[in-house]
């Protein structure tokens, strides 16, 4: 994806076309960063947080603070992804950043 934008009407064969029809299907799609990764790789997931926003695509976008592609970073982004796994389906992921 790089710096691309993701067209969720086309992309992934249409999956996302429609964001109610695919929130039915897919209950939880988590992004996980830390905000000091290699700009190339930050900026490519921030680019894919930004189209999931545009394509009204419920997700969570959660930032590590100060880390990199490191330990701290994976041990924080487990801490806030596996509770969701959990939640009630009628209790809407809310984006943690």
């Amino acid at each position: 994806m790089g710096n691309d934008k993701l067209d969720t009407k086309t992309a992934f064969h249409g999956a996302m076309a429609d964001p109610a029809a695919f929130a039915t299907r897919v209950h939880l799609r988590w992004i996980g960063v830390g905000t000091d990764e290699p700009d190339r790789m930050k900026s490519g997931l921030e680019n894919l947080h930004a189209s999931l926003d545009e394509g009204k695509i419920q997700h969570v976008f959660y930032e590590s603070p100060g880390t990199s592609h490191e330990w701290q970073t994976l041990r924080r982004d487990l801490k806030d992804f596996a509770p969701r796994l959990f939640q009630n389906e009628s209790q809407p992921a809310v984006a943690a950043r």
